[in-house]
């Protein structure tokens, strides 16, 4: 229940949408290289928030990053396929 409870405000899409226009951009593409620990990417392979494309490309840039692109999933993989999710985690753990 509690998951949902900010939804449950009034206006919360608005608010995020707000958010999301008065956020700035930063400079961190530029300092990726400077990412030296295990890093672990994980998309859905229709993610129509933040494109695949560009998770992969994050992952190429990373110098230690491993990538899971999760089948039948969105921008919420560990919601739409929860056991592929915790499998991708364990393993990614079990190996770093």
């Amino acid at each position: 229940m509690l998951y949902k409870k900010p939804l449950l405000v009034d206006n919360w899409d608005r608010a995020l949408w707000e958010f999301t226009l008065a956020s700035t951009s930063s400079n961190l593409k530029n300092e990726l290289d400077q990412f030296a620990l295990p890093i672990l990417v994980i998309t859905g392979d229709n993610d129509q928030i933040v494109p695949t494309d560009d998770s992969i490309r994050l992952s190429n840039a990373l110098l230690n990053a491993s990538l899971v692109v999760i089948k039948n999933a969105g921008h919420v993989p560990h919601e739409e396929q929860p056991r592929d999710f915790i499998i991708a985690i364990q393993e990614f753990l079990a190996n770093n």
